[in-house]
């Protein structure tokens, strides 16, 4: 276990290192530090010479919208930041030679694999609460505003809070199962690929193929039925239904919880495509030529 932990603190550092997850950080919150930088020039703005009055419930549900908006464009831009970073974690040190020599340690082929997974996770984990720390603030910034005599204070709890806690923790765990299926997709291709470009594009060609596929399914199945029944066999539907904006709406105002049908189905199914991807992984990862 000690060895284990090791190899992942590793790893999370060459992810870290890498200049391609700064540039990602900053793409994946470009909605929540403009959100921030955007709120602090707003509430300079009311302590000098102020604008007119605005009420603060405005102010909130804009910075609650903001950070739906976040989640959307986050699951929209991960999974080409998973290509990269998986691509160059797997497909390009088993070109160099560097998970030869990795396998060298006294570590097992799933600890390696394991521990290449979970630190892209931990990267994306941390990149959304990066941005909903930047969104809090942004919050926090509207309360102060409303000590302004030019805020109309139309709501009486007056609350600071983005989420409950609860609904932060739902949030956080719709977003590490889906990128979860995403990591175990694309680590399943790295596999087969020593160029991390290549590989990059293969599967993101791939991901989008499905995904058009199953958006065209319902008009298709007009045609011939058997289109509806192979879109549901493209794993792609179920992250795309935990990031759907009325699923991540009722989220955020409490008429949906991730034990509701609808949200427990697709996580369900994202776990389970997760775990079919990463059990094939391993399969052929265990198999695979590396040391000869």
């Amino acid at each position: 276990m000690q060895r284990f932990l090791i190899l992942l603190r590793f790893e999370i550092k060459k992810v870290m290192a890498r200049k391609k997850a700064i540039l990602f950080l900053l793409a994946l919150n470009v909605v929540p530090i403009l959100a921030g930088f955007l709120a602090m020039l707003l509430f300079m703005k009311f302590k000098t010479i102020g604008i007119g009055g605005l009420q603060y419930s405005i102010l909130n549900e804009a910075v609650r919208g903001l950070f739906t908006a976040h989640l959307k464009l986050f699951a929209w831009i991960s999974p080409f930041f998973l290509a990269l970073v998986i691509g160059d974690s797997i497909s390009s040190e088993s070109a160099r030679g560097h998970l030869k020599t990795l396998l060298l340690t006294p570590v097992t082929r799933v600890q390696v694999l394991v521990a290449k997974a979970v630190a892209v996770l931990f990267f994306l984990l941390a990149a959304i609460t990066v941005g909903g720390i930047f969104l809090q603030i942004s919050l926090i910034v509207a309360r102060f505003i409303g000590d302004s005599p030019d805020i109309i204070r139309d709501v009486t709890d007056g609350s600071t809070h983005l989420v409950s806690t609860m609904t932060a923790l739902e949030l956080l765990s719709i977003s590490f199962v889906a990128n979860m299926t995403m990591v175990s997709f694309f680590t399943l291709f790295a596999l087969f690929a020593e160029s991390a470009i290549l590989m990059t594009f293969t599967g993101l060609i791939i991901l989008m193929g499905l995904e058009t596929f199953v958006l065209m399914a319902p008009t298709l199945g007009q045609f011939d039925p058997i289109y509806l029944r192979i879109a549901d066999w493209c794993f792609t539907r179920h992250p795309s239904k935990l990031f759907e904006l009325e699923t991540l709406s009722g989220l955020m105002d409490g008429s949906l919880s991730i034990a509701a049908d609808p949200v427990r189905s697709a996580l369900l199914g994202s776990l389970g495509w997760a775990l079919a991807f990463f059990s094939l992984s391993i399969f052929f990862f265990r198999r695979k030529s590396i040391l000869n």
